[in-house]
């Protein structure tokens, strides 16, 4: 099954909204000026994706789940997910299976919090710490963490919920039992694609409102990719 991981590089201007409902338009109002103008990014990223894949006109309608997660009321139509970065804006969205998208910006000095450091377990404390860039290496891993924590619509995860093993590529998950996780650093941007139960495809797109979607690139589950940060992370099976 493929995944679609669309980004857009927004800048102040105005989105075109003609495919948002008025009531995704009226909701957006009552929002600060820069929870708006990310609020209506989002949306018309992922109506304009929607269109693109499946020729809708108008985005559908948007509920949020008990978790707080949000979803297309049809249970019909295609699973998403929306992340923020920066001036980057990020939907991840497939027609079959649960997705988790999350985006975090890489700073010269990357320091985890408090909790991030105690959700880390012994082998991904060691695997940072055998790492050129252990502060780089740690983000990503978060990022990959939150990915996860994305798809579950889990409000909080710790080592007891998910484990990674970066130098095998395995992880283990209680709040999602199968899981792949695809991932990689295109500095200053760190970007993490969680699927459930499996990635066959992920295909990556730049959208530009003059252009339209530019496909980027295709990562297949079995394929070698060139970067040096590109990560891949596959289910263990459940602990006995």
């Amino acid at each position: 099954m493929a995944c679609h991981f669309a980004r857009w590089v927004v800048t102040d201007t105005e989105p075109d909204t003609h495919r948002l409902p008025a009531e995704v338009l009226l909701s957006a109002n009552s929002l600060s000026p820069k929870q708006r103008r990310r609020f209506l990014h989002g949306r018309v990223l992922l109506a304009e994706l929607m269109f693109y894949l499946y020729g809708m006109t108008q985005l559908p309608q948007i509920i949020a789940l008990p978790s707080g997660r949000p979803s297309f009321a049809s249970s019909g139509l295609p699973d998403f997910s929306l992340a923020y970065a920066g001036s980057t804006i990020g939907v991840l969205l497939s027609s079959e299976g649960k997705v988790g998208l999350d985006l975090e910006i890489l700073h010269v000095h990357s320091a985890l919090s408090q909790p991030q450091q105690s959700a880390l377990s012994t082998v991904e404390q060691t695997w940072i710490a055998m790492q050129s860039d252990p502060e780089e290496s740690a983000a990503q891993l978060e990022c990959i963490r939150q990915s996860v924590l994305k798809l579950s619509g889990q409000s909080d995860i710790t080592g007891d919920t998910l484990s990674l093993h970066p130098s095998s590529g395995r992880l283990r998950s209680s709040i999602a039992p199968e899981v792949q996780v695809m991932s990689d650093i295109e500095s200053p941007l760190i970007w993490a694609c969680a699927h459930s139960p499996v990635i066959v495809r992920l295909i990556c797109w730049h959208y530009q409102p003059s252009q339209g979607f530019v496909r980027a690139q295709t990562f297949s589950a079995q394929q070698q990719v060139d970067s040096l940060h590109f990560m891949k992370f596959t289910s263990l099976p459940p602990a006995k």
